[in-house]
């Protein structure tokens, strides 16, 4: 009996030998979780770095504000910024680098006249902003995307084929006429309280202002927003 009681003895203090070892060892494992947390928060922000570092170019061209900006833009996306500056700025990016290399833009000065050509844009998304005097006036060709067109003032007439224009306008009495339409689309002008939607549609007014505004899609969108 003393035996059989000396054997129950020794097995509980194994156990509890064993119980307080793997108590002590738990901590390993708990931080397993920390880690991992760790790990996914660091791939998370390289890829968000890696997202930045995509091939990109900018050309450069000393332009004088007051003059006339013709462009002629291969489809894609593009907005057109006045600014506080003495040049045109075009900025893009691309996917890759062989896609970069097929991107050309120029930027073309004679006198007050700049010509900017972009062709040969990727078929997937690009976007380019042209940043330019703010005192300017805009001539926009451009077969299929979008245009959109913030604090620049002076003449605009921007024509697609396909797509949509949005010319931001915070200063509607700055024009005198004013004009757009669509073949097959909307009118959303809150600048100058018009609205229509469907096939052929247009609007005219003449205004007091000295600049004039003219917008034409073929299939698409116009929308002449007032920012006040």
């Amino acid at each position: 009996m003393k035996n059989a009681t000396s054997a129950i003895h020794s097995n509980i203090w194994v156990k509890t030998r064993m119980n307080s070892h793997l108590r002590k060892s738990s901590p390993i494992p708990r931080a397993l979780p920390m880690v991992a947390a760790v790990f996914v928060l660091l791939m998370f922000a390289t890829m968000g770095f890696a997202s930045d570092t995509r091939p990109e170019n900018e050309v450069r061209q000393q332009f004088a504000a007051g003059g006339q900006i013709h462009l002629d833009l291969s489809s894609g996306g593009y907005t057109i910024r006045g600014g506080d500056t003495d040049e045109i700025v075009i900025s893009y990016h691309a996917d890759s680098e062989d896609q970069l290399r097929g991107i050309k833009a120029g930027v073309h000065v004679t006198g007050s006249i700049a010509r900017i050509n972009i062709s040969g844009t990727p078929h997937n998304n690009f976007r380019a902003e042209i940043e330019v005097p703010r005192q300017s006036a805009l001539k926009v060709e451009m077969f299929a995307g979008e245009v959109v067109i913030d604090d620049v003032t002076g003449d605009k007439d921007v024509h697609l084929t396909s797509g949509r224009i949005e010319i931001r306008i915070p200063n509607p009495d700055e024009y005198g006429p004013r004009e757009a339409s669509v073949t097959a689309g909307s009118i959303e002008a809150s600048a100058f309280n018009i609205s229509k939607g469907g096939l052929f549609r247009s609007f005219e007014q003449s205004g007091r202002g000295k600049y004039r505004l003219r917008a034409r899609v073929t299939t698409g969108e116009i929308d002449l927003r007032g920012t006040n």
